[in-house]
């Protein structure tokens, strides 16, 4: 019975484990920051979203207020 209690604690300690280290790679995520509104973009920055992903300007680009970067 103590046998069989301590491998059942063992396992769950360790899918814990392995839960909470695959949770962290994903904490370690690049934040691309906005861009300025008028003014052109330094480096690469989110000048808006276009159906749920970043509209991303590159260096150079102009950032619209209607989510758009033209050059």
């Amino acid at each position: 019975m103590l046998k069989t209690f301590s491998v059942a604690l063992l396992a769950i300690a360790m899918s814990v484990g392995w839960a909470q280290a695959m949770g962290m790679r994903h904490m370690h995520r690049h934040v691309i920051p906005g861009c300025a509104l008028g003014q052109p973009a330094a480096a690469t920055c989110a000048c808006g979203t276009v159906a749920k992903r970043p509209l991303l300007c590159r260096k150079g680009q102009w950032c619209h207020p209607s989510q758009a970067c033209t050059a």
